[in-house]
């Protein structure tokens, strides 16, 4: 298994009480340039769940993170349930009285990471989110409520 250096690869704390609405975090990943990254999603010191996002062809940046983002309580409006995202309305009832203000998005920004493998450009990025998930579980004994299923 591929170890990521994680000393190459740029990392954002992003409080998502400094955001008024949540479609500005897709703005926020535009401004940076962030196109490929993996993200967690942590509430009072506990991480809810690690995911990615590939290279953002038919998706905006940050896309899938805003729509996540935007299921947790606390923005001036509310997504359909339907609305893609909704994966996290399965991790939302574990953490009793969570609001956006009490979340904070951990980014590590793969866009620019060097690539070993050329025929499959997730692979790196896949394997971040693989040994975040498995120093979480060395860490603590178990994987992240919303990386069950990983």
């Amino acid at each position: 298994m591929l170890q990521i250096d994680l000393s190459k690869v740029p990392y954002y704390t992003l409080p998502l009480n400094s955001f008024s609405k949540a479609s500005k975090i897709m703005k926020h990943f535009k401004n940076i340039g962030i196109t490929s990254n993996v993200y967690a999603f942590e509430y009072k010191d506990t991480i809810m769940k690690y995911g990615v996002q590939y290279d953002c062809i038919a998706q905006e940046p940050g896309e899938r993170t805003y729509r996540q983002a935007f299921h947790i309580p606390g923005w001036p409006s509310k997504p359909s349930v339907n609305s893609a995202g909704n994966d996290m309305l399965d991790i939302i009832p574990h953490f009793p009285g969570i609001n956006k203000d009490n979340v904070t998005l951990h980014i590590w920004d793969m866009t620019n990471y060097p690539r070993a493998a050329a025929a499959n450009p997730k692979f790196e990025i896949n394997c971040l989110e693989r040994q975040l998930i498995r120093d979480h579980i060395s860490k603590y004994g178990f994987k992240p409520i919303g990386n069950i299923k990983d």
